[in-house]
């Protein structure tokens, strides 16, 4: 296989890991809390979409406008009626939070769903020929939804007024709240712009990955390994460090195997933590 098929493989599976792992790092950057159920949330938004799609009929475009925003109005309910009561305590509170929701999202999907592995057959199942090159038609649809939605949130956070009262809140939250800025509204609207993310993230890696109820907990460590090498609360350094693990991922898989391949991330992730601990970006939410 030539080595620009590889690079541009790469590059499309790091664009689905720069969307969770961006909205994982701006809930980390803005509220200090480590989602250990922002997987499940994937997990879920592409069980939903399989449902949608296959069960119901849906276009497919219907599950990317849907389900994106149940996954947020879900989140915005979790923050506000639970995060929001722990803010203030010790951060393992906020951990043992989400892994028991993590724990409830993925028993309550194999109650609907069942443990088998089900997928999209026929839903953006071509290639494109691009450049001399055969892409996988679901994989480059993902990456240019996703970069678009990961880049559109920076926008959001570079240009408008709410973005820059979310960066304040990461940034400074005493001098936030002196200013006027409601710091549980900001969190809230936060926490749901991440789960959204995600669940846009589920949706796009239905048509590639088979989804199952486990689905999130796979990804979920990539998305740390991520934003480990990447820089934790670094919005930038999350799309970088995405886009340079899915490329050593394909890479290492087409030339050690899949087993290798994705534990070359973690090697990495492990290299960063003993010489930049601050990942690539350093530490803040910096957009």
């Amino acid at each position: 296989m030539p080595v620009w098929e590889l690079l541009v493989g790469g590059i499309l599976l790091g664009g689905l890991y720069a969307l969770m792992a961006c909205g994982l790092n701006l809930i980390f950057g803005v509220m200090g809390v480590i989602n250990f159920a922002h997987g499940d949330f994937l997990a879920v938004a592409a069980l939903i979409t399989v449902s949608l799609v296959v069960g119901l009929g849906l276009p497919f475009i219907v599950a990317v406008v849907v389900v994106p925003l149940l996954l947020a109005a879900f989140g915005y309910v979790f923050q506000a009626v639970i995060l929001r009561r722990i803010a203030n305590g010790p951060v393992i509170m906020s951990v043992l939070a989400t892994f028991a929701v993590s724990t409830i999202i993925v028993n309550g999907a194999i109650l609907v769903w069942g443990g088998s592995y089900r997928g999209l057959p026929g839903v953006l199942g071509g290639s494109v020929e691009l450049f001399g090159l055969h892409l996988s038609e679901s994989r480059l649809v993902a990456f240019v939804v996703a970069m678009t939605g990961s880049l559109g949130v920076w926008w959001f956070l570079r240009r408008t007024r709410f973005g820059r009262a979310i960066r304040s809140v990461a940034q400074a939250p005493e001098l936030a709240t002196i200013s006027g800025i409601s710091i549980d509204r900001v969190r809230n609207v936060t926490f749901a712009l991440g789960a959204g993310m995600a669940g846009l993230g589920g949706v796009l890696m239905a048509p590639t990955f088979a989804a199952d109820p486990q689905l999130g907990s796979r990804f979920l460590i990539k998305a740390f390994a991520v934003i480990i090498v990447g820089g934790m609360g670094s919005y930038p350094g999350a799309m970088a460090g995405a886009l340079l693990l899915g490329v050593l991922e394909v890479f290492g898989s087409y030339w050690f195997g899949p087993t290798i391949g994705s534990a070359l991330l973690f090697l990495v992730m492990l290299a960063t933590l003993l010489v930049r601990p601050q990942g690539l970006f350093g530490i803040g939410l910096r957009t």
